[in-house]
């Protein structure tokens, strides 16, 4: 079985743009695209309350299960090159490293009003079918700690069904997000988990080379498609790629800026955001 080659991890907030920039990505020739397998990168810590995970919980045999599960996803696909694009990886960076010492990191950042705004959508709704039908079909679980994550798949699939209104935790989990819910609503809870999750973020990335990363804005790849793609295949070394060009020209557009109700007041967000969101330069 070849080894991985450069493996590609597009990390950012959720609903900061990292699925669009990958669903672009993904239509290069050389690239396996695997879709959040954040179970596999919850392997052997499958009763975890939350998502971090430090270097040292990269054990040999974890860092074997995980870096042979994208080896033979990669290697089915007929592909040299294989990225994984994964939220709750802003929270485990350095354990990321440690599976990967040789990845290449995409950064996606978004504006923590847009990114909230998007969040409480997905907060407050139904969950999707095709996530469930893509873990299942792929195999994602790994067998031995399917079990315990039976209770999770029976809230999402039941739970959230029935009573989305209840804001069930939705996206990457860091220590004290529940009791944010809890105590100061599923608006702060959104607000807060971009807050902490790009903090995390740019603290795991502080640690990584700076020829092995490379940040873009999701309003810059708004503006600038095709632009912001090309500089992005010749950061990871992929060859110009008349696919991921003609993806990029008709996939992006306007229409993909607000998929949220942006009626929140931005005084209702803004405590919860600063002063990162300023420092990011989006005053």
């Amino acid at each position: 079985m070849a080894d991985l080659d450069r493996p590609i991890v597009v990390v950012g907030a959720a609903r900061s743009g990292t699925s669009m920039t990958s669903r672009v990505l993904k239509r290069h020739p050389d690239v396996a695209f695997w879709m959040e397998p954040k179970y596999v990168w919850r392997y052997g810590r499958p009763l975890a309350p939350d998502d971090l995970r430090l270097a040292a919980d990269a054990t040999p045999r974890v860092r074997r299960y995980i870096r042979q599960s994208f080896e033979r996803y990669a290697e089915r696909a007929g592909k040299p090159r294989f990225m994984e694009k994964t939220p709750s990886n802003c929270f485990r960076l350095p354990f990321v490293e440690a599976v990967l010492p040789e990845a290449r990191y995409l950064h996606v950042i978004r504006d923590g009003r847009d990114s909230t705004r998007s969040a409480l959508r997905m907060w407050t709704k139904t969950p999707d079918k095709r996530a469930l039908r893509r873990r299942l079909t792929q195999l994602e679980f790994p067998l031995r700690d399917a079990p315990f994550y039976a209770a999770a798949v029976f809230r999402d699939v039941v739970g959230r069904q029935l009573f989305p209104q209840k804001a069930y935790v939705w996206g990457p989990q860091f220590p004290g997000l529940r009791e944010v819910r809890d105590q100061e609503g599923v608006v702060a809870a959104c607000a807060v988990q971009w807050r902490e999750s790009v903090r995390a973020a740019l603290a795991g990335l502080a640690q990584i080379p700076d020829g092995r990363q490379m940040t873009v804005r999701f309003e810059d790849v708004m503006a600038d498609p095709v632009g912001q793609m090309a500089a992005i295949l010749d950061f990871l070394e992929l060859r110009p790629s008349e696919e991921v060009r003609a993806y990029a020209e008709t996939f992006i557009d306007e229409g993909n800026r607000t998929s949220y109700d942006s009626s929140l007041d931005p005084a209702d967000i803004d405590p919860y955001l600063e002063p990162l969101r300023t420092e990011l330069g989006y005053a």
